[in-house]
């Protein structure tokens, strides 16, 4: 067991990556749920799911709760533990996350990212007001394009980037569609990830689904009528070269990044010789988590909708933002499993219906679509769409779903 100067000196100089909200983790939830997604996305298959994942026996887990760079915090039985000596921190574990249950440690958590692609959104637009944005093959006197982006260290290392306006983080996996609307949002009319070459990268598996992403927040940007283009630049600057007499982007972005985290590292430290000293005197042992929302970057991007101004109230939201959950109910039994296994709350039983059914509410807002609805009900009659409108969205009360009683089992699918 490590004694308490070891855990203060490991947390303080390298943090965990995750915290786990135990309560949204589906194997933590259902010993029999299969999901593991986190592992599966892993690009140096770091992360265990399962309840053999405390197991000290096996050579790709690691059970001390407290042991330095890459560790989840968690006390549960079956969520996931991921390998210290052999995870690269890249975030897609974090991001791919299906529920929100893993919440990012700082300096990657969601408040410091999210502070940055404000950042480097507000100084695209400062940047073109001084006619110095977009790319050098504009006309004289045309307006500057006002663009943000987003680099890996390796790419802010290898060129000449504009660190006013490109945000560095660890890997490009950190990033989803939350960050970049955020940023357009802000004022950029064109926001770009910028990779460097994959090749010989050990984060390189981890950036595989990032064009999708660019693709999702293109899709939202479209639906809203945001005036700004996501793009995935493999070669060049995309016009977010540093001006000769401006800082480039690297260490000093970097050192930038992480000084945030400083005192958030300190509480932390703290608390972990706190819980320590705890569970040798036999109190609770379970590791305070930070204060952080877990759906804190879903909230921002509804409230960066909301404020940009919403379109037609009957106008379609994307999937990725929230889907429509819709029940047949010749095919339910009213058993509301499905509310009974939902991690965010979004649907719940909201008490008896008239006549004795079943009454369920759902809270798009809380939705996150990670489907256990769907596949909690044995009889298929729950079904996730893209068929949601912006005013049920932003509805200020969930909308009701009555099950009527049922004398008789239907039949399944």
């Amino acid at each position: 067991m490590p004694n308490l100067i070891d855990i203060t000196r490991r947390m303080t100089e390298t943090p965990p990556l995750a915290f786990l909200q135990e309560e949204r983790c589906l194997p933590e939830r259902d010993l029999t749920a299969t999901c593991a997604r986190c592992a599966e996305v892993c690009p140096v298959d770091a992360i265990v799911v399962g309840r053999s994942a405390g197991n000290s026996a096996n050579p790709l887990v690691n059970s001390d709760p407290f042991s330095g760079p890459g560790s989840v915090v968690k006390e549960g039985p079956a969520g996931p533990r991921i390998d210290v000596e052999v995870c690269v921190r890249c975030g897609r574990c974090v991001v791919a996350c299906p529920t929100g249950a893993l919440v990012a440690a700082p300096p990657c958590d969601d408040d410091t990212l999210l502070a940055e692609a404000a950042r480097v959104g507000t100084a695209a637009v400062v940047r073109a007001a001084d006619g110095e944005g977009g790319a050098a093959s504009e006309p004289i006197g045309e307006p500057a394009e006002r663009v943000a982006g987003f680099a890996c260290e390796r790419a802010a290392r290898s060129a000449r980037i504009d660190a006013e306006r490109v945000a560095v983080v660890p890997c490009l996996a950190w990033i989803d569609e939350t960050l970049i609307v955020h940023a357009a949002c802000a004022g950029a009319e064109r926001v770009a990830l910028l990779p460097a070459p994959c090749a010989s990268c050990e984060h390189a598996a981890a950036v595989a689904a990032l064009p999708h992403s660019v693709e999702q927040a293109q899709h939202i940007l479209d639906a809203w009528d945001v005036p700004c283009q996501a793009v995935w630049v493999e070669q060049g600057s995309a016009g977010l070269a540093a001006p000769l007499d401006a800082e480039a982007a690297g260490e000093l972005s970097r050192r930038g990044l992480f000084s945030q985290a400083r005192a958030a590292l300190a509480d932390t430290a703290v608390e972990a010789a706190k819980t320590q000293v705890e569970a040798l005197v036999g109190q609770s042992s379970k590791h305070p988590s930070p204060n952080q929302d877990p759906d804190r970057r879903r909230w921002q991007l509804l409230d960066d909708l909301h404020a940009f101004g919403l379109p037609d109230a009957h106008a379609v939201v994307p999937r990725c933002v929230a889907p429509r959950v819709s029940i047949e109910v010749e095919h339910c039994s009213g058993c509301a499993l499905c509310a009974e296994f939902c991690p965010t709350g979004a649907l719940h039983k909201a008490g008896k219906a008239t006549g004795g059914g079943t009454l369920l509410e759902f809270d798009a807002a809380l939705c996150r679509d990670c489907g256990v609805c769907s596949d909690t009900c044995r009889y298929g009659a729950l079904e996730c769409t893209e068929t949601l409108t912006v005013d049920e969205l932003f509805a200020l009360e969930p909308r009701t779903l009555a099950i009527p009683k049922r004398r008789l089992v239907p039949n399944r699918r």
